[in-house]
């Protein structure tokens, strides 16, 4: 996966032959379900993905946010994705620790807001469709970017350069910010339509990392999309588009992840 799907054409072949043809994408039994997403149009969020790989606007209802909060207050958190290193908030507040992350895998386990955005049928219609299959709900992850007020170490530093992941054939991540994100609380950044033109360069190369000015030299500073937002504010994203987290300055920063793919590799 590593090696293939940096390449557009063989990315889009791995697309054609992981699509499960004899499956039914459009009666996903789910959409007999009520949405908490009311305004969102499904055929306009996938219509955005195609063309800009990123779709603004999909926004929590205030009770689902209240309730996702006061589960984060309590929940352990894997300090830099780390198994071994957990901790509470209240724990990292009595001694603080150079932790740039924190994170909690599949939260709906125990939040049962989170368990709905999970199994909310416009979520999984979005993915649908844009999948071309039916969607495999790989994750859901609550995770903290910390103003650590210090250089982040190497092995983290890729985290916020422009880079392009690659999970899978194609992927999408709901992304719903928990609390209010500024230009000094981590906003996230994507290339929009970087996954459809990426530069042949940028395909071949074995490096997914690349600096601010190579990338807004050949996609535009036009098409360089900070996201902001109060908390509650949501996209979707495709994250084979270039894309980073800003380095944390002075604000914590706590979003919700839901991730989408056409395949589960069992890796997560």
């Amino acid at each position: 996966m590593f090696c293939v799907t940096r390449i557009k054409l063989m990315r889009e072949l791995g697309i054609f032959f992981s699509k499960r043809s004899g499956d039914s994408i459009s009666n996903n039994s789910s959409k007999n379900r009520d949405s908490i997403f009311k305004d969102i149009q499904v055929d306009e969020v996938v219509k955005s993905l195609k063309q800009d790989g990123l779709f603004l606007g999909i926004n929590l209802p205030r009770d689902s946010l209240q309730d996702i909060l006061d589960f984060s207050s309590s929940a352990s958190y894997m300090g830099n994705a780390n198994p071994r290193l957990s901790f509470s908030l209240s724990e990292k507040e009595k001694e603080p620790r150079s932790f740039v992350s924190g994170h909690h895998l599949n939260p709906s386990l125990l939040c049962p807001a989170i368990r709905k955005i999970e199994n909310d049928p416009k979520l999984w219609e979005i993915a649908a469709q844009y999948l071309e299959t039916n969607p495999v709900l790989i994750e859901s992850r609550l995770k903290w970017t910390f103003a650590v007020g210090e250089a982040v170490s190497e092995n983290m530093s890729g985290l916020f350069r422009f880079h392009y992941d690659l999970e899978d054939y194609r992927f999408i991540k709901f992304f719903f910010y928990l609390t209010d994100v500024d230009e000094l609380s981590t906003p996230h950044v994507c290339v929009r339509g970087s996954h459809n033109n990426k530069k042949l360069r940028h395909q071949f190369s074995l490096v997914r990392e690349r600096n601010d000015a190579e990338i807004i030299n050949y996609y535009g500073k036009e098409n360089v999309e900070t996201v902001y937002g109060k908390a509650g504010s949501g996209f979707v994203e495709d994250f084979y588009c270039f894309h980073k987290g800003t380095l944390p300055v002075y604000k914590n920063r706590l979003v919700l992840e839901v991730k989408f793919a056409m395949n589960d590799y069992g890796i997560h």
